[in-house]
């Protein structure tokens, strides 16, 4: 076997059944499928030299014997509802901007439409002030005008407030949820995830139908929320907050991190407070984005955090007007 001869798009252990079936193998994530997918073309090949072929992509964890065995009885994805599909990084209609990053997802579920063409994550706290609704409304409005469609998460606050305004703009929007793609989370926010698929847009998870949500689970979709748009905008968030998740993604993906000013009169308000950490001329601490190692240099250095300070919606048009 050669690294250097299949052409994964076209391959059984590339589309997006191959992937799902690969990651059932224990200690083989994401990343080992897509390899063994770019090593071997077929599951005949992969079973008759499952040693080169982990050896080739250093599985040092995985069993070959395991890998043999599924490779002669490879599993299927779960049935799943109407309108719901499985969608392979090789896939056409893979999300361009997750496969930049460096912890693509093999495989996504998808109820309705992916990102295409242009798209701003726009994030922040469950539990926003009145003025932090009003801004992500104006602040969407603005991005909608310049034709960007909106990524977020679906929770209840800002989340849901980005998408609304999204759709009530005539945009779209897509939701990356930490469940499964037909069960929606949370409850709350069950009538807006119908809408974002009948708007034209769509939900997106990594986790299978059925699956749900987990601390874990919502702390890694917020890497997928970044690295799937131009650029992440924090609307307001707290600290702590899982908005700072998103905005460590977002630096480490080498995506612009845009974050609102708090305004004055709220300008000591907690939930503002990761806003003012963003913002400080001085920079902030790395442990608040929960930073470590290289990265955490990283944004140590930057003074502010934020590529981009955001004072109005008017100086979003103008600072999108001259992207």
């Amino acid at each position: 076997m050669s690294l250097f001869d299949v052409d994964p798009s076209s391959s059984e252990l590339g589309s997006a059944s191959g992937l799902w079936a690969l990651e059932q193998i224990p200690f083989v994530g994401s990343a080992t499928a897509l390899k063994l997918a770019r090593v071997c073309s077929s599951w005949e090949r992969l079973a008759e030299n499952p040693m080169d072929a982990l050896a080739q992509v250093n599985a040092k964890r995985v069993d070959p014997h395991v890998v043999a065995h599924v490779a002669m009885n490879p599993g299927q994805p779960p049935v799943v509802e109407a309108g719901v599909r499985l969608v392979g990084y090789f896939d056409p209609d893979y999300p361009a901007g997750l496969q930049e990053i460096a912890s693509a997802p093999a495989v996504l579920w998808v109820k309705g439409t992916v990102p295409a063409a242009k798209t701003a994550a726009v994030v922040g706290t469950r539990r926003p002030s009145e003025e932090g609704l009003n801004r992500v409304r104006k602040l969407v409005e603005v991005l909608v005008s310049a034709g960007y469609g909106i990524v977020s998460g679906l929770a209840i606050g800002i989340d849901a407030a980005a998408h609304e305004t999204a759709l009530e703009c005539g945009g779209q929007t897509w939701a990356y949820l930490g469940s499964g793609v037909d069960v929606p989370s949370p409850r709350e926010s069950l009538d807006l995830a119908e809408r974002i698929v009948n708007g034209g847009g769509g939900l997106l998870a990594q986790v299978d139908p059925g699956t749900k949500s987990s601390s874990a689970s919502l702390i890694s979709r917020n890497r997928l929320q970044s690295g799937t748009s131009d650029f992440t905008v924090v609307a307001q968030a707290g600290v702590p907050s899982g908005t700072l998740h998103t905005a460590r993604f977002a630096i480490e993906q080498n995506r612009d991190l845009l974050v609102v000013s708090p305004p004055a009169k709220e300008a000591d308000q907690p939930e503002w407070a990761g806003n003012r950490a963003l913002c400080d001329p001085a920079g902030c601490d790395p442990a608040l984005l929960n930073a470590e190692g290289a990265l955490a240099e990283r944004i140590a250095s930057r003074k502010p955090v934020a590529d981009q300070v955001i004072n109005t919606a008017a100086s979003l048009s103008e600072l999108l007007g001259s992207v």
